[in-house]
């Protein structure tokens, strides 16, 4: 089960689309980081006095991480280890590749998680990537809801899987998205994902799996990498596994640039968590630990897709495109890889539009227009009222109606974008 780590050199990714009706160019870089929650405790930066190399990823004039592309990773993951492509598939017909599927049993993850290693895990985890905060009872936990996933005599018959997808092939892509019409709207649901009765589901993802769930935030991510340990097991034996990264700026097999996403499959939930943002002083009070037998077939197959870091108030085309290939790169997967998929519906909701400050309308339409071109159905689960999503009913039922192309509704978004104030994003700029 121990990794074999191995560069993982990204091929420039070229611009694409250029016969679309909007200018489809994509930066290179990729996906988001963890936001400092306030009462968290902030930290020193780590080893300040010590030089540290940098990786100047984020080429272009846009960039996929916004205000992160000033850090020593170049905003984006970093160089990525221990990723082994000699097995790649492709998805016919769809421009994707399954570029790695990482396999292990429960067992063995459960016996790697030793007090020892995950403490190996979090310090690694703290040093090298989520450096500006900590959350002790967070971390409390965590540890907590290790101690029950390592006594449980839980034996189940699948393994747990998880794994990369990349848009590799621009002409399949963009065909798919100048032929398939939009046909197809979500159905729009209040509250939060079903997971015992929902069979695919989105994890709003940090760029690297898991996000800040060993140290810090606790959102929809977090959350699920804590409740079902087997993820999160997967995720932090690679760190202690893999080169230091606290001294070159190294990424683990379970991070993503912007035109890959992840299939994570297999996990049961361990726990219930009764609170959502900042893990509060009395957290351990709210922790509900669960037989994971109840959850032996209904754990769902999760999509792990980053969302763009808003650092603007205004939506360019390329910014639309990126989050297009994003999305359709993991629901395309969920959908045409007859191994790891076979999904027809999707769970989702208000990807990137927390902390990443992007707009509800907008990533309601993104996503559509994605599931559209993948073959998917969108169930879209809200927990306001529901009301900032009339704008882009709006847009979509024209373009039904009207029979439009995945491609000219993109175009006529970034219009929209582009004239009216209603469809920019959260960002604004500090005065």
């Amino acid at each position: 089960s121990k990794l074999t780590y191995r560069s993982c050199s990204m091929a420039g990714f070229q611009a694409a689309g250029r016969g679309l009706a909007c200018r489809w160019r994509l930066a290179a870089a990729a996906a988001s980081a963890a936001a400092v929650v306030p009462g968290d405790r902030v930290l020193a930066a780590p080893h300040a006095q010590r030089q540290r190399l940098r990786c100047d990823e984020a080429g272009g004039k846009l960039s996929y991480y916004g205000s992160y592309q000033g850090d020593r990773f170049g905003g984006g993951i970093g160089r990525r280890v221990g990723v082994d492509e000699r097995h790649r598939r492709t998805l016919p017909g769809t421009g994707v590749t399954r570029v790695a599927v990482f396999s292990d049993t429960h067992e063995n993850l459960r016996d790697w998680a030793t007090s020892e290693n995950w403490e190996r895990a979090t310090a690694i985890h703290k040093k090298a990537y989520f450096t500006r905060t900590e959350n002790l009872v967070q971390e409390a936990v965590v540890d907590h809801v290790r101690q029950h996933y390592t006594k449980s005599g839980y034996t189940p018959s699948q393994p747990v899987q998880m794994a990369l997808y990349r848009l590799e092939d621009q002409q399949s892509f963009q065909e798919r998205c100048r032929q398939v019409k939009v046909a197809s709207l979500p159905a729009v649901v209040h509250g939060v994902f079903d997971e015992e009765n929902e069979r695919c589901t989105v994890d709003f993802a940090n760029k690297r799996l898991g996000g800040g769930w060993l140290g810090y935030g606790c959102v929809q991510e977090e959350i699920m990498f804590i409740e079902r340990p087997d993820l999160g097991a997967m995720c932090a034996r690679s760190l202690v596994e893999m080169p230091d990264p606290v001294l070159e700026p190294l990424a683990s097999p379970f991070s993503m640039h912007p035109e890959e996403a992840w299939i994570l499959r297999g996990a049961a939930r361990f726990a219930k968590l009764g609170w959502y943002g900042r893990t509060p002083k009395d957290a351990m009070d709210k922790v509900t630990l669960l037989d994971p037998e109840e959850d032996r077939f209904t754990s769902p197959t999760v999509i792990a897709i980053d969302a763009i870091k808003a650092d603007f108030e205004t939506y360019e085309p390329e910014h639309l495109q990126m989050m297009l290939v994003k999305a359709y790169t993991g629901f395309v997967a969920a959908h045409e890889d007859d191994v790891l998929g076979g999904q027809d519906i999707v769970a989702t909701g208000s990807w990137g539009c927390g902390a990443f400050d992007n707009s509800e309308p907008v990533m309601f339409v993104v996503q559509t227009l994605a599931a559209n071109a993948a073959g998917v159905r969108l169930t879209y689960h809200v927990l306001g009222d529901g009301r900032r999503l009339a704008p882009a009913f709006e847009l979509l039922e024209e373009a039904l109606v009207k029979k439009l192309s995945v491609a000219d509704t993109l175009a006529v978004l970034a219009q929209r974008c582009a004239t009216d104030p209603a469809w920019k994003t959260k960002f604004r700029p500090k005065k």
